[in-house]
């Protein structure tokens, strides 16, 4: 079983910009925030955009002409988010800075996936 919690904090330490990262596999659940930061949304809201996130990877994956998708990123006026798979079963949602360089986070995040995925 993968130890969620131990990826969080190896994530959430790769880089400053990162303000929060949840991840799920399987059943099971996990989140971090940065000490220091503002919550913008509660466990339930977090747990909630996971499981929304996953229902989007599912589609992302049918459009198979297109390749593998390798992330995701969604700008809002506060916070930039990135999703990532985790393996066949898992996602990582993270929130960085709005000024962040996202691509350059996404591409920390992918590798990490990649050493802990299935």
């Amino acid at each position: 079983m993968m130890n969620l919690e131990k990826i969080c904090e190896e994530i959430i330490q790769s880089d400053a910009d990162i303000l929060m990262v949840a991840m799920s596999y399987r059943t099971d659940f996990h989140y971090r925030e940065r000490a220091g930061t503002k919550s913008l949304q509660t466990k339930e809201a977090i747990e909630k955009s996971l499981a929304d996130a996953s229902l989007r990877w599912v589609t992302r994956r049918s459009h198979r002409t297109l390749g593998e998708p390798l992330y995701a990123m969604a700008k809002y006026e506060k916070v930039k988010r990135i999703t990532v798979p985790l393996g066949r079963y898992g996602i990582i949602l993270c929130t960085i800075l709005p000024d962040s360089d996202a691509e350059k986070i996404a591409l920390k995040l992918i590798k990490t996936a990649k050493k802990y995925s299935d």
